[in-house]
């Protein structure tokens, strides 16, 4: 079954402009792919939007690392490594999901959901926190 949408606050802010506005669009695709599941939407409509998100996660993850390098952020290897398990996490879960369908929804949706929120209060509001010192 699909999972609700993720409701944004503003305790997903993290202070710097443009990594919240990437955090905002981030919120929106993964709700999009909730809707597309509820909706029962074509696989190839699913698949699609799986592919955005990934896309989406490249991007903000390369903005998020140069922010990081342009100030020196000390747990920048740590940061960038997670980045780049969750990068292969989400690309196993649109293989999976090209083979199984909806079989894997469940499990892909809570681990978006799960590392959007973690990621974004936890890790990135670390990082801001110094890098904005």
């Amino acid at each position: 079954m699909a999972r609700a949408d993720i409701e944004w606050t503003d305790e997903f802010l993290i202070g710097i402009a443009e990594l919240d506005h990437e955090h905002r669009a981030l919120v929106r695709d993964i709700n999009r792919l909730h809707g597309a599941l509820r909706s029962h939407d074509e696989p190839a409509r699913i698949e699609e939007t799986l592919g955005e998100i990934l896309a989406r996660m490249q991007a903000h993850f390369a903005l998020e690392e140069s922010v990081m390098k342009e100030h020196a952020y000390p747990h920048y290897a740590e940061h960038k490594a997670e980045h780049e398990a969750l990068l292969d996490t989400v690309t196993g879960f649109i293989v999976r999901f090209e083979k199984e369908g909806e079989d894997v929804a469940e499990a892909l949706e809570e681990s978006l959901d799960e590392w959007i929120i973690d990621h974004i209060v936890t890790h990135d509001r670390k990082m801001s926190l110094m890098v904005k010192g």
